[in-house]
């Protein structure tokens, strides 16, 4: 990722930087590492506290991801292994905090493309990916309205103009952790499609959706749930980016909006800092949250990124303040 342009999107993989290492022609591998100091000051109604965290907060903060690309002829084979130190979460259930992240097959012939195994939701304009974003935190957290991983197959037609797709999948949220689905396709089944639109220069506009029947996840049950999500990108000039993002979710007990505002400014080739604007309003509780983000990072090359952050939280759940200050060394290769 150059500075001065925004972060992929969360559907999107992780790409190789530069070789450290030769690889025969059909393969490729690529990863990186994310490894933070973190120190957050929390004031709230229930109380307060602080806490410092070092190489043990999860993902996006703390993360290793290998990957692996093998390509021959017209199909391409991508897997992942992820490793994130979670301290009080257990992601993946199970007691284990590392597993397959990706596992997929995909056959392309000109502009259509068909996909079959596990892979990341199409939805968000962050990234999933800490190597891919251009903060250190997510602008938003209350409500959650944008999935990650499950299993199924999708099918794409993009161009350089425009580009649609759709996917069905074992569920849209669920699972024992954030990075699956629920592995059952007998309980329903989870549905995504998108439009993405860059017909006008340095703009991008992409709108989704993300649908699920399942009748439970996990033994709870799950009322049908559904997300929409779009947002737009707008590259003001080679050093000003600016982007916006609104997503509505309702999952049958919970239901809200979030979104964001973002402008990228790269001050030098290696310098740049993000100024972000988060909010979420959870209906179902009446709850609203507001988070400021400044987010410096320089990357002294294509391998080695250092990026800080100071971000500061506002909800009226609990009446609580959180002052959120990190720096985050990423390795990509």
């Amino acid at each position: 990722m150059a500075l001065g342009t925004t972060g992929a999107m969360a559907g999107t993989e992780t790409a190789a930087a530069p070789s450290l290492a030769p690889t025969p022609d059909w393969l490729k591998v690529s990863g990186y590492a994310a490894v933070s100091y973190i120190h957050t000051e929390v004031d709230s109604d229930l109380g307060d506290f602080d806490e410092d965290t070092l190489f043990d907060a999860g993902t996006p903060f703390d993360a290793v991801k290998l990957g692996l690309e093998a390509t021959k002829g017209s199909f391409t084979a991508y897997a992942s292994i992820f490793f994130s130190p979670v301290n009080d979460n257990d992601a993946f259930g199970s007691g284990s905090d590392a597993g397959i992240l990706d596992a997929h097959v995909s056959y392309k012939t000109g502009d259509f493309s068909v996909t079959g195994g596990k892979y990341l939701s199409w939805l968000g304009y962050e990234a999933f990916d800490a190597v891919n974003m251009t903060q250190m935190s997510y602008a938003n957290s209350l409500l959650g309205a944008i999935p990650a991983y499950h299993t199924g197959i999708k099918f794409e037609y993009t161009t350089g103009v425009f580009g649609t797709g759709v996917n069905v999948s074992d569920s849209i949220r669920g699972g024992d952790g954030f990075w699956s689905g629920d592995e059952d396709y007998g309980n329903g089944l989870g549905y995504e499609a998108y439009v993405v639109y860059k017909g006008i220069e340095k703009l991008t506009l992409w709108g989704g959706v993300a649908f699920d029947t399942s009748d439970d996840i996990e033994g709870a049950p799950v009322d049908e749930f559904v997300t929409y999500d779009v947002w737009a990108s707008y590259a003001l000039s080679d050093k000003m980016t600016v982007a916006a993002e609104l997503a509505y979710c309702d999952n049958g007990t919970v239901f809200g909006t979030q979104g964001l505002a973002f402008l990228q400014y790269a001050f030098t080739e290696k310098f740049s800092t993000v100024f972000r604007f988060g909010y979420d309003n959870v209906e179902t509780i009446n709850a609203t949250g507001y988070k400021y983000t400044i987010a410096p990072s320089y990357a002294f090359n294509d391998h080695f990124t250092l990026r800080g952050e100071v971000s500061y939280t506002d909800t009226d759940v609990a009446d609580t303040d959180t002052l959120f200050t990190g720096v985050q060394a990423l390795v990509k290769f």
